[in-house]
């Protein structure tokens, strides 16, 4: 599995702007991820967001219910992108 960073994608849309925070393998992935939602003006690597503490998200998927599979479906698949903090 191709590891994984976020990335901020900055669209515009012709009625306002917005950013989305994009997980992907490359610039060239999140821009397309984008696509279709307006004109995407720049992605650019997130300076705040690029690793999940694994150990909370796990602690709040639990105390709100989710079950045990899905929990450690969730934290697998992060884990594996490389989102682990």
């Amino acid at each position: 599995m191709k590891k994984l960073k976020v990335y901020e994608v900055f669209v515009n849309d012709r009625e306002s702007a917005f950013k989305l925070n994009v997980p992907a393998a490359s610039v060239s992935d999140a821009k397309k991820y984008a696509e279709g939602n307006g004109e995407v003006v720049a992605c650019r690597l997130s300076p705040v967001l690029q690793y999940i503490d694994l150990d909370s998200l796990y602690d709040v998927l639990k105390n709100n219910g989710y079950r045990q599979a899905e929990i450690d479906v969730i934290i697998r698949a992060l884990d594996v992108c490389g989102l682990r903090w």
